[in-house]
């Protein structure tokens, strides 16, 4: 390695730090807010979540995560943990996770309680991270988004769903 001229290029060895960058920013952010007790807030009763949005004229963003989807993780501080801190979207959205770990349940709208593979199975949610948009009975109210992408509009992309969702309801 010592005669690598790329291996030893200071240019080469600056972009591969950039390129850690956004990936430390977001742990950051992450361990900074778990530390203030800031995280996702789980769906427990949606029963009473759907009194809440319907309330308040809200639409409920449900995530579908897993502890260990690592996107999960990326989409949650990159973009709803700011969300759930940002009062521009408190008149707009409830979010809420739903965990897809073993034997999770939530109660449903209906007021059963249901395992929440079972529930996310009834929005076609088999991937993590999925997001939903919501009305306060559960129907969909716009596009869902199935994982993370191009996070330079992930943003954009998902205040285009609030903003249908919430010309629907």
């Amino acid at each position: 390695m010592k005669n690598n001229p790329i291996a030893n290029n200071p240019v080469v060895a600056w972009r591969r730090w950039l390129t850690l960058l956004p990936l430390l920013a977001a742990a950051a952010f992450t361990i900074s807010a778990n530390d203030k007790g800031i995280g996702m807030v789980p769906a427990t009763d949606l029963r009473n979540e759907a009194r809440i949005a319907r309330d308040r004229g809200l639409i409920l963003m449900l995530e579908f995560s897993s502890a260990d989807c690592s996107y999960c993780h990326r989409l949650e501080a990159l973009f709803l943990l700011p969300m759930q801190q940002n009062p521009s979207y408190d008149n707009k959205v409830l979010i809420r996770s739903v965990p897809l770990d073993d034997h999770e349940t939530l109660i449903d709208f209906e007021g059963r309680s249901v395992d929440t593979r079972e529930f996310a199975a009834r929005y076609g949610a088999s991937l993590t991270p999925t997001l939903v948009f919501l009305g306060p009975d559960g129907s969909e109210l716009s596009e869902k988004l199935v994982g993370i992408w191009s996070e330079d509009f992930y943003g954009e992309f998902i205040d285009n769903r609030i903003e249908t969702a919430l010309a629907a309801d």
